[in-house]
C-alpha cells in the first residue's frame, strides 16, 4: 500500500525550504557587502541539498520525455557524463555509492522549479522585491530546451553555494537576481497556490 503522506510531506518540505532561502536572500542584499554570516549556513545547505533533487529530477525526466531531440538528449548526455569540472570547482570528489536511490521527490520538486521558471516573468508587480528600477523579471528568459533547462539549475546551484562563503557585492549581479527571482517566484506560488491546497494556511 502506497503511503499518500509522502507527497504531502515533500511538498511541505519544498515549502519551508523556498520560503527559507528566499528570507535569506533578501537578508543578503539587506546586508550587502558584509562578510556571509552564520545563519545562512544551515538553510543554503538545505537548499543545495534541494537544488540536487531538483537535478535529479530533471535527469529522470529526460527518459521519459518525447520532446527532446536525439542531438539534444546527446549533448545532455555528454554534459552530465563528462563534465564534471564544476566538483574541482567546490572542492569535491566523486564517490560511486553503494545503494540504489529509490524514485522519492525528485520530480515533485523539478516540475515545482519549472512552473516557478514560467511564472517569473509574469510575476505580479507587488511580489517583486529586487532593488531594481521597475518591479518586474519580464527580462528573464524561461528556458525551454533541455539543455538551457540544466544550465539554469546549475546556475541556481553556483549562486546558492557562492552565497554560503561570499559576501553578495562580489556574486554576479545577473545571476545572483535570477537566482533571487527564481525563490521570489517559488514562494509566491507556494503561499498563494500550495499552502492552501494543503491546508497549511
Amino acid at each position: 500500500m502506497t503511503d499518500l503522506n509522502v507527497p504531502r510531506e515533500a511538498l511541505r518540505e519544498l515549502i519551508r525550504i523556498v520560503k527559507e532561502t528566499r528570507q535569506v536572500l533578501g537578508a543578503m542584499l539587506a546586508e550587502a557587502g558584509t562578510r556571509p554570516r552564520a545563519y545562512r549556513s544551515a538553510p543554503l545547505a538545505q537548499t543545495l541539498e534541494h537544488l540536487g533533487d531538483v537535478r535529479e529530477g530533471f535527469l529522470l525526466s529526460q527518459r521519459i520525455s518525447p520532446q527532446a531531440s536525439l542531438s539534444e538528449l546527446r549533448a545532455l548526455v555528454q554534459h552530465i557524463l563528462l563534465d564534471w569540472n564544476w566538483l574541482d570547482d567546490f572542492n569535491l570528489t566523486l564517490t560511486p555509492g553503494s545503494k540504489i536511490e529509490l524514485l522519492d521527490h525528485q520530480l515533485i520538486f523539478y516540475n515545482h522549479a519549472l512552473v516557478a521558471l514560467a511564472v517569473l516573468p509574469r510575476l505580479p508587480a507587488d511580489a517583486v522585491t529586487f532593488p531594481q528600477r521597475r518591479p518586474s523579471y519580464g527580462d528573464v528568459q524561461v528556458p525551454a530546451l533541455p539543455g538551457e533547462k540544466l544550465a539554469r539549475i546549475e546556475e541556481l546551484e553556483v549562486v546558492i553555494y557562492q552565497a554560503n562563503v561570499r559576501p553578495v557585492s562580489t556574486l554576479t549581479y545577473h545571476a545572483f537576481r535570477r537566482t533571487y527571482a527564481f525563490f521570489e517566484a517559488s514562494t509566491w506560488l507556494v503561499s498563494r497556490y500550495l499552502e492552501p491546497l494543503l491546508g497549511d494556511r
